[in-house]
């Protein structure tokens, strides 16, 4: 059995079981807004390309602010404390909205506040999940990982059903408690702050420097996945806008994230065995090829429930690949500069991809339609794909056999 491939039998432990109802916390509090945003915004009457104006600022935002956070929690803090902070501010920019009715400048300034705030979360829960793990236990982060996407896979549902029968502006407040609610049980297993054993903090950016620098790879590694990232971005947050045709609404928006995130669980529950057996590399490659194809399918869907069932699949890809970039990029910058690294991986999937994408596919979503929107975003995808598999040709990446770079 491969080193760290975690599929030796084991009882979870409280600590265990504490982390995997914090994914579950994480993915429900996420299911009230991700999903439905750019429907809030709709809803006010803001266009598509000033809306893709504002989640471009918001993911510039969580771009700045990442690697800061991270340099916390590698150098002082520790990921969960950070954690509990970050969520805590989210909660309290994101009441702000409530207020800023359709004036784009006011809404792009609150939604950059609170990326700024939530960004990191991503990377920090999963720089917990594998503290706790240990490397040899690494190989089972999917299992963990499941627990957001099954807490996800209710909540936005339920959100969804609330929202149509209410009205989408129940999702500032209800976000906010549920950020805030997951910031208190964050505190609750807070490690204890993590000063780094030798000599004097250095600058706040120092982590990200030295990952580069000590890992060669990494940079076309993320360099890869942050254009697969542009490509999906720009697409991601004018699909909920294709829902909402006829027969659409908060509901079916909720319903195909929901499935989506509950298609992810059986692949990321198996990541460890697919690992073990097939390599990282192939696993990530497979489910960057899957979301290529979702992005393809998009384009020549033609109904509002069309888009929603190839949502669905979507999941699919994302279980692929999701756990293994976070072990892969585990392993190219090493334990030392874990959540720095994860915080890395999030900003070039999460934050830098987001910047562009979405400036980018509003634009094209009014003024060529969303069929070339979604055509161009597949072909972007594939040389993604292609970049981030070139990357790491010959590195140990999991798989029982394999050698080291």
């Amino acid at each position: 059995m491969a080193r760290g491939s975690g599929l030796e039998a084991r009882r979870p432990s409280s600590d265990d079981r504490q982390v995997r109802r914090l994914f579950a916390f994480g993915g429900a509090a996420g299911a009230a807004w991700i999903p439905f945003f750019t429907a809030l915004l709709a809803g006010r009457g803001m266009p598509a390309d000033q809306i893709g104006l504002v989640l471009a600022a918001a993911a510039l935002a969580s771009a700045a602010a990442a690697p800061l956070w991270s340099h916390e929690a590698d150098t002082r803090m520790g990921a969960a404390r950070t954690l509990s902070w970050t969520s805590l501010t989210a909660a309290g920019c994101a009441l702000l909205q409530s207020f800023t009715g359709a004036n784009p400048w006011l809404v792009g300034a609150v939604a950059m506040a609170t990326a700024a705030a939530w960004g990191p979360g991503a990377a920090l829960l999963d720089s917990v999940a594998l503290t706790s793990l240990g490397p040899d236990r690494a190989g089972t982060y999917g299992h963990v990982r499941a627990f957001a996407s099954g807490g996800w896979a209710i909540a936005a549902i339920a959100f969804g059903a609330v929202y149509q029968g209410v009205d989408l502006w129940l999702m500032i407040p209800l976000f906010a408690v549920s950020e805030a609610g997951f910031a208190l049980a964050a505190r609750r297993m807070a490690s204890p702050p993590r000063p780094r054993a030798e000599g004097p903090r250095g600058p706040r950016l120092a982590s990200a420097r030295e990952a580069f620098r000590d890992a060669p790879r990494l940079a076309p590694f993320l360099g890869g996945l942050m254009l697969f990232s542009v490509a999906t971005s720009a697409t991601d947050g004018f699909v909920p806008l294709e829902m909402l045709g006829e027969g659409g609404g908060p509901f079916l928006i909720g319903l195909a994230a929901g499935l989506g995130a509950a298609l992810e669980i059986p692949f990321f529950v198996a990541s460890g065995r697919l690992v073990a057996r097939f390599g990282g590399r192939t696993l990530m490659v497979a489910g960057l090829a899957m979301g290529t194809a979702v992005l393809l399918g998009w384009a020549a869907a033609d109904s509002p429930a069309t888009v929603a069932a190839i949502r669905v699949l979507a999941g699919a890809g994302f279980g692929l690949k999701y756990a293994a970039t976070v072990l892969l990029t585990d392993r190219l910058v090493g334990s030392h500069l874990r959540s720095t690294g994860q915080a890395l991986l999030q900003v070039s999937t999460w934050s830098v991809g987001p910047i562009v994408g979405p400036a980018v596919g509003g634009f094209v979503y009014v003024h060529a339609g969303p069929p070339w929107l979604f055509a161009g975003a597949g072909v972007l995808a594939a040389v993604g794909t292609g970049l981030a598999w070139w990357s790491l040709r010959g590195i140990d990446d999991g798989k029982a056999g394999g050698t080291d770079a």
